[in-house]
């Protein structure tokens, strides 16, 4: 393959891999980042520096951007803001024919506004996120959801293949993202199902370690709990992927799944655990760190330890209709003691988070006690 003028915006905990990958491969190698020194290691192996991403744009062919945020997506690509002002995005810069490539998970509509401005100015755009992860960045073996241009997928694939070992085309703008908003509920979802099955195994007594060897090599196998549960079980949470990230994703995927009118309940149990996770200090972890809510000395095996606010936000999140019986476990979290510091102390506030007043439900545990 010729060399090719390379343009790599945002050189991150995965971005920094990717680029490197590309620079190796012998191509023309120009970057930029918010801060400049997490791009150091690029530029001693031979990347330009550049101030701006539109600076990076008008010296590339191709540009690719592997950011944080919808929001930053939108800043380096349009410009207007205090940091890329208005004139000094990627697509006002880039010059006719170039291709760009957001790796970004971000909003599939983000993605189709992208593409229908950058056809306007002569330029393709394709949304290409990936998953894998920091290892899967550094190894190479990212596996790449793409939408957009077909001959503009066709031209960028090749180096692509420099990043992962599984490269898609899934149809027009927006659906390689809409194609990572999938992975990701399913990566949330899984994350809260090892976690349990972890935790569930160490209450009864066994090795979770052990546990975790055993099962990952049969039906319950999958990537998190190969890779990211020995992390967690170690204390490791270094991120791979943060919690506010993974929480972004699961915020775009709840806003389209609504968009659609489906209803995604596992979706929104993994949205509310990670959410309780980042508001006890953890947004800048590793997903890993899940785990240890469902430790006892940290999170939803020690109720005692809860606030009432966390304390409802629980049950109702496990537990969110009436119907399916909350309420009675409140009751009986209530005759076994666990719950008196905080109905002392903070009675009104547990029933302000409740969907029924407390003595409600301790009338309805006498009756189902009554009845058994």
């Amino acid at each position: 393959m010729p060399v090719v003028r390379i343009g790599f915006i945002g050189t991150g905990i995965m971005g920094r891999s990717m680029a490197g990958h590309l620079l190796a491969a012998g191509h023309t190698l120009h970057v930029f980042n918010r801060t400049r020194a997490k791009a150091a290691p690029l530029i001693e192996q031979g990347a330009v520096w550049h101030d701006t991403p539109g600076d990076v744009a008008a010296a590339s062919e191709i540009v690719i951007t592997m950011v944080g945020l919808p929001g930053d997506v939108e800043e380096v690509y349009f410009g207007g803001t205090a940091a890329v002002p208005a004139g000094q995005g990627i697509i006002d810069r880039s010059r006719r024919g170039t291709v760009l490539v957001d790796m970004t998970t971000s909003s599939p509509m983000l993605a189709e506004r992208i593409a229908a401005a950058a056809a306007a100015r002569g330029l393709a755009a394709l949304d290409a996120p990936v998953s894998g992860g920091d290892v899967g960045a550094r190894n190479a073996s990212l596996v790449i959801m793409a939408g957009g241009d077909r001959e503009a997928f066709a031209r960028v694939q090749p180096l692509l293949g420099l990043l992962g070992k599984s490269i898609t085309h899934l149809g027009p703008a927006g659906a390689g993202q809409r194609c990572k908003l999938a992975n990701q509920v399913a990566v949330a979802i899984g994350m809260v199902a090892w976690c349990e099955a972890l935790a569930h195994a160490q209450a009864g007594g066994l090795d979770p370690a052990a546990v975790q060897q055993v099962i990952s090599g049969g039906a319950a196998g999958s990537w998190g709990l190969t890779n990211l549960a020995p992390r967690a079980l170690a204390g490791d949470v270094a991120p791979g992927f943060m919690v506010k990230h993974l929480l972004k994703d699961l915020a775009i995927a709840r806003e389209c799944a609504a968009a659609t009118g489906i209803d995604l309940p596992g979706l929104a149990t993994a949205e509310r655990l990670y959410t309780l996770a980042a508001e006890k200090g953890w947004a800048n972890d590793g997903t890993q760190v899940l785990y240890r809510l469902y430790q006892a000395s940290e999170g939803l095996a020690a109720i005692d330890r809860l606030s009432p606010r966390e304390y409802c936000e629980l049950m109702s999140m496990l537990h969110p209709s009436a119907d399916d019986g909350w309420d009675r476990q409140i009751a009986a979290d209530l005759a076994a003691g666990r719950l008196d510091g905080l109905i002392a102390n903070s009675k009104a506030e547990i029933e302000a988070g409740l969907a029924v007043p407390l003595e409600t439900i301790l009338e309805e545990a006498e009756r189902a006690e009554g009845r058994s």
